[in-house]
């Protein structure tokens, strides 16, 4: 279940220590890390399939103290859905679009890394810690190019997303302090209990 995640996150990581920009290098370790992504999100899907459900409980803290990381059939399918894309975008990209930005690459894992993470978590914090990962990655994507075009279409964007991220952050902390969890699947219990 977490495999989804670290592939992004250790391309990312491995494209931020080779530097520079869109050398043929970096684009074979971003293909590579997003066919490895193709794989093991295919691969998850096969395993949920027949309706089981998958959970990771990171640390072995079980919930609702800890991260918990669930796959189901929805959230795989979201999560190889991405990977495809993804596939799509990056053989687009390597053609000459990556070359407008140094970290392109780089910014593109981190949000796959968000993406992957905002379909699988089972808690609300941490639904928001990956939007809040999409998000800035997308700001600095859309700003790529550098030109005044390019600034001022990330502008709104930011300025729109940091008010929904405001409200999203309180209305977790509001559902926290009603119901004492974040936990999705300790939620569905204690909100079918409430009047």
């Amino acid at each position: 279940v977490i495999a989804p995640l670290l592939v992004p996150l250790i391309g990312g990581i491995l494209l931020v220590l080779l530097g520079g920009s869109a050398t043929p290098l970096r684009r074979t370790v971003s293909m590579i890390a997003i066919q490895a992504l193709f794989g093991v999100s295919l691969v998850l899907l096969l395993l949920v399939w027949d309706g089981t459900i998958l959970v990771y409980q990171a640390g072995n803290w079980p919930a609702p103290f800890g991260i918990v990381l669930v796959a189901d059939r929805l959230s795989a399918a979201m999560v190889f859905l991405t990977s495809v894309l993804a596939l799509f975008a990056m053989l687009h990209a390597v053609k000459g679009s990556d070359r407008s930005g140094r970290q392109f690459h780089v910014l593109f894992q981190f949000q796959l890394l968000g993406l992957n993470g905002a379909f699988l978590t089972g808690d609300l914090f941490n639904l928001f810690v990956a939007f809040e990962v999409v998000l800035v990655a997308s700001y600095l994507l859309i700003q790529i190019p550098g030109s005044d075009r390019s600034l001022q279409a990330a502008f709104p964007n930011v300025a729109i997303n940091q008010l929904a991220s405001l409200l999203f952050l309180v209305a977790v902390g509001l559902l926290y302090g009603q119901h004492g969890t974040v936990n999705l699947a300790d939620l569905a219990v204690r909100l079918a209990e409430s009047p």
